[in-house]
């Protein structure tokens, strides 16, 4: 599962994204992970009385006035028994979230928006083919994914032992 802190991300592209921007980019994005089978929510500040997909949430719409970052760490800590990866620069939200969820990864906003697009090009490489097997290719992204963990793995490690 990826959690996203979608205004994190959208400013981690080192320009100034306005909300429809942001907002695209999720779809977009979210677009091309759900067709891989990987399970996503994309996380904003405020409230939104648009009508919006179940893996876009409004902080918002939880408690007027909560702000991103403590949804996310309500939802991590009310899911401590699945794998999470949250997708921020933030290392406040990062340390909150990895202190009351022991199955959880940060991920570089940079790093996930590679995979995302190296999930994209594998797809439309395959797009009009017929039969095509694609279970190396998937063993290969969850290879890539399981050696990211294990280095942010090793990394935590190192830090705790400082």
């Amino acid at each position: 599962m990826f959690v996203v802190d979608a205004y994190n991300l959208a400013y981690s592209t080192g320009r100034a994204v306005s909300f429809s921007e942001a907002y695209r980019m999720a779809l977009e994005l979210s677009e091309i992970l759900l067709k891989s089978g990987y399970r996503v929510l994309f996380v904003f500040d405020g409230f939104a009385d648009i009508p919006h997909p179940t893996y876009i949430k409004f902080s918002g719409e939880t408690e007027r006035g909560m702000s991103a970052d403590e949804w996310i760490i309500r939802y991590v800590s009310s899911h401590t028994g699945d794998t999470i990866k949250l997708i921020t620069r933030d290392r406040s939200l990062a340390d909150r979230a990895r202190h009351v969820h022991p199955n959880l990864y940060v991920m570089d906003p940079q790093d996930f928006l590679r995979f995302v697009d190296r999930l994209e090009a594998s797809a439309k490489s395959f797009r009009g083919k017929e039969a095509v097997n694609t279970y190396d290719l998937q063993m290969d992204m969850m290879r890539e994914l399981d050696d990211f963990i294990t280095s942010l793995r090793r990394r935590k490690r190192r830090k705790r032992r400082r």
